[in-house]
């Protein structure tokens, strides 16, 4: 992601979430691109050969989705991702102020390929997309 212009960074009032989008199906950046493009105000930007993406908002805050290997070392998440059938793991950081406008994009990735998107914390609470009961 070199060479590229500097990004507005997310007021201090707004705290960064850190987010996991987990699913069930293998899902790659470029088809969640291809599902996102056409969305209205949002800009992508794929980085196929490392399998990232890049959602710019309007208000040109940037939402990257980098992919993580479904590997967790503590027994309870390993069994979490186990019993969900996790195949696809995409680390998500979004200021908490634009969650609300990137909703719908989570919503729709959610819809097509089955998952949730979820909090990087102890028990994956809260989940904002889709849902992981079993």
């Amino acid at each position: 992601m070199a060479n590229k212009k500097a990004k507005p960074i997310p007021t201090e009032d707004s705290p960064m979430l850190e987010l996991f989008y987990m699913s069930p199906t293998v899902v790659s950046a470029k088809e969640i691109v291809d599902l996102l493009k056409e969305e209205e105000g949002i800009t992508t930007e794929l980085w196929e050969y490392m399998n990232v993406l890049e959602l710019i908002l309007p208000n040109g805050h940037s939402i990257d989705f980098e992919p993580l290997t479904p590997n967790f070392k503590n027994p309870s998440d390993a069994a979490f991702l186990k019993n969900r059938n996790i195949k696809t793991i995409y680390a998500i950081q979004v200021s908490e102020e634009d969650l609300i406008s990137i909703m719908p994009c989570f919503n729709r990735i959610v819809a097509k390929y089955s998952g949730f998107v979820c909090s990087d914390s102890v028990d994956f609470q809260p989940v904002y997309a889709g849902s992981c009961q079993k």
